[in-house]
């Protein structure tokens, strides 16, 4: 069922919003990690969630972060099932429909979690790791083979997050939008910057998944928070985190330009 284009417009403005807020944490939580003021470098989506919920008013910030990632969530599968981008039907266009709807099924994974630790209090997590889950997959013999998959995916998105940064393609939401030239700026440039940071970490978490299948080792995978970790304890450590930590923070108001000026 096709939904008012007003209503379309508030599930893309709550969800980006939201995600922005999710990414910019991560950010400055990877920069705050190296000037040693919060402890925070391998601070992945989950970790910022839980977070929040440790502050004033925790369970109510849960709870307005769980609505707007499950308005992301909802706007993804939606953009899937009703094609909002003019995908088709052909063998790339379903590639990317379902893209679509599997990114917005993990960002309804933590939406869930928050809203757990909204009704828990704030309290831990709990519940399996991805690292027990692939586990779980490698124990089987076909496991390698999807774990191995799973890795030539994530390899996919990384690569497409540097290519729409080199080919300008995150400038095609404002198209025919009528923005000053220093909008318009900020715009690409945020974009650029937090697209290649995405890259980075993406890359390293497709790497991971590729060693854990062919190692049939799940303590090799790494996701988002373990790979600012990986980062940082590399030669120059500090200085590439705090590199990637600035590109996630540009990513992060990257989705907030994107609420603030781009219609669906």
């Amino acid at each position: 069922m096709a939904l008012s284009n007003s209503t379309e417009n508030k599930l893309f403005i709550t969800g980006y919003t939201a995600k922005g807020i999710v990414y910019s944490l991560i950010g400055i939580f990877a920069i705050a990690g190296v000037v040693g003021g919060a402890g925070q470098a391998g601070g992945g989506p989950k970790a910022v969630i839980t977070w929040i919920g440790t502050n004033p008013f925790g369970q109510l910030l849960l709870f307005l972060i769980g609505v707007g990632l499950l308005a992301y969530c909802s706007w993804r599968w939606y953009t899937a099932v009703q094609d909002k981008k003019n995908e088709g039907k052909d063998k790339e266009g379903i590639i990317k429909r379902i893209a679509y709807a599997v990114s917005g099924t993990a960002y309804g994974i933590l939406s869930a979690h928050a809203f757990k630790l909204a009704v828990s209090g704030g309290g831990g997590g709990g519940g399996q790791s991805k690292q027990d889950i692939i586990a779980r997959i490698l124990s089987n013999s076909w496991g390698p083979y999807v774990i191995g998959a799973i890795a030539v995916i994530m390899a996919g998105v990384a690569i497409y997050q540097l290519y729409r940064a080199l080919k300008d393609k995150h400038m095609e939401g404002i198209k025919g939008q009528q923005l000053s030239h220093e909008q318009r700026e900020t715009f690409e440039k945020t974009g650029e910057v937090g697209l290649t940071a995405r890259f980075v970490v993406y890359g390293i978490v497709a790497y991971s998944l590729f060693r854990a299948a062919t190692l049939d080792d799940a303590s090799k995978f790494r996701g988002i928070g373990e790979s600012l970790s990986y980062i940082e304890n590399q030669s120059y450590g500090a200085a590439l985190l705090s590199i990637v930590g600035l590109g996630l923070l540009a990513y992060g108001l990257f989705m907030f330009v994107r609420a603030r000026y781009e219609r669906v």
